[in-house]
């Protein structure tokens, strides 16, 4: 398995967002490790603000210079 030098440096100067499977699998043969090795979740749960109710607001009715109102986008 091979990596690019880009690629290697990448993983040297910070934390990846994404990992490619082929990247992974060579990282944990190099190392001799599993992914479960390398790869760390966390499962805290995010607290959820209170959901306020927002009054529904009317959109404006468009109307021509004939009275009648546009027809919908």
């Amino acid at each position: 398995m091979e990596l690019s030098s880009a690629s290697v440096s990448a993983l040297f100067t910070k934390e990846p967002s994404q990992v490619k499977m082929t990247t992974l699998a060579a990282l944990c043969t190099a190392l001799e490790c599993t992914p479960n090795d390398l790869i760390e979740v966390d499962t805290t749960p995010v607290e959820r603000p209170v959901a306020s109710r927002r009054p529904v607001t009317e959109l404006p009715k468009a109307v021509s210079g004939r009275g009648r109102s546009m027809p919908p986008l």
